[in-house]
């Protein structure tokens, strides 16, 4: 169980930290006329498909570390905050809105994996 919730922790917290990076960085890049051709980039079945590896992730790492291994609710509490935020974004109020809200989530998503993979660490070096 360490080594595969840990894999997943590691995958799970640099697809969100992708995921933030993409947000953030798309607007500025497709800004840039000689690379206006990137617009695919900003496409919405790769954010929706973000979201939903995301929430994959979710299931597939946290959920189970929380109930097999360290008892712990802050990683489900930040991963539960982060898709908040994201959901958020999702609103397009405005782009901004949408970039600092899916931005914000995408990181509170990964420090709940990072939290995870530290907890789950602690907890398998741990000798009763």
């Amino acid at each position: 169980m360490k080594i595969k919730n840990n894999t997943i922790d590691i995958i799970a917290l640099s697809s969100s930290l992708i995921c933030a990076v993409h947000c953030a960085a798309i607007p500025i890049v497709l800004s840039f006329s000689s690379l206006s051709s990137l617009h695919f980039l900003e496409n919405p079945y790769i954010e929706w498909t973000f979201i939903g590896f995301g929430l994959v992730f979710v299931f597939a790492s946290i959920l189970p570390s929380y109930k097999k291994v360290h008892r712990k609710v802050k990683p489900l509490l930040y991963a539960t905050l982060g898709f908040v935020f994201i959901a958020l974004g999702r609103f397009n109020l405005t782009e901004l809105w949408e970039i600092v809200n899916t931005v914000i989530g995408a990181s509170i998503v990964a420090l709940a994996h990072y939290l995870n993979w530290k907890l789950v660490g602690t907890k398998s070096n741990h000798v009763h």
